[in-house]
């Protein structure tokens, strides 16, 4: 995809081409330092006779000085001008990733190369999508019912929706990987091959309801009887646990 941008940045006064006098005149060697940028003094010492090279004050080291200098650029020779450039975005960039436009920086004083541009990218968080390097993570939740008997549900993906098969006896944090439905993997080679995608990975939360109507009361009630009201303890990590082993640093 690509994104426009707007930026400011120096680029070469076209009134004075870059010279920084008046159109009409020119810059004129400094009459210090007769055109060196460098200043020379000759000091001399019992161990005898040194040259200290230091830059000249009167022009900054530049070798001119400008008599009339230019209404546009107040001597600068440069000036700033606003940008609108379009700037491709690779796929499965991440935030703080630095795209470099070759050229596109500020313009070179005296005719030297203009610098580069780098766009730092910052990418807005999905609601309901995470981002675990490559992977793709999604918390979907079901019903009871669905947990319990199976069922065929519709899950969104980047791609658009894809059908995944709960089976029965699903149990809340079971995890199901869709292969392939991740963030495009970034080619570092600069060679633009395909390297591939990560995964999607479809985390299921079993969601208890609140609220019954008087007829699913009864209906819970009258599954109640017949699957006890035994306690067991468990070892199992539960949900909690799976999550964070499915989540990683999202749950610190």
């Amino acid at each position: 995809m690509e994104r426009e941008i707007e930026y400011r940045r120096p680029e070469t006064c076209a009134t004075c081409g870059g010279n920084g006098a008046e159109p009409g005149t020119r810059p004129i060697a400094c009459t210090t330092c007769g055109g060196t940028g460098e200043v020379r003094r000759v000091q001399q010492s019992i161990l005898g006779q040194f040259v200290n090279v230091a830059t000249c004050t009167t022009c900054g080291g530049t070798g001119e000085l400008i008599p009339n200098v230019c209404h546009e650029c107040n001597g600068r020779k440069l000036v700033e001008r606003t940008v609108t450039k379009k700037v491709k975005i690779p796929p499965g960039v991440d935030s703080e990733t630095q795209i470099r436009l070759t050229g596109e920086g500020g313009a070179g004083l005296d005719g030297g190369p203009a610098g580069n541009l780098f766009v730092v990218l910052n990418v807005t968080p999905h609601e309901y999508f995470q981002r675990r390097g490559d992977d793709i993570l999604l918390v979907l939740q079901i019903n009871v019912a669905q947990a319990a008997l199976g069922d065929e549900i519709a899950v969104p993906t980047v791609d658009g929706e894809t059908t995944l098969t709960v089976p029965p006896g699903t149990q809340s944090g079971k995890e199901f990987r869709l292969r392939g439905q991740g963030v495009p993997k970034l080619d570092r080679s600069g060679r633009g091959a395909n390297v591939g995608r990560g995964d999607q990975l479809v985390i299921l939360q079993v969601a208890i309801p609140k609220h019954l109507s008087a007829e699913q009361r009864q209906l819970f009630q009258d599954l109640s009887r017949t699957l006890g009201t035994e306690v067991v303890p468990q070892k199992d990590k539960g949900i909690l646990g799976t999550l964070k082993d499915a989540l990683g640093d999202l749950f610190g």
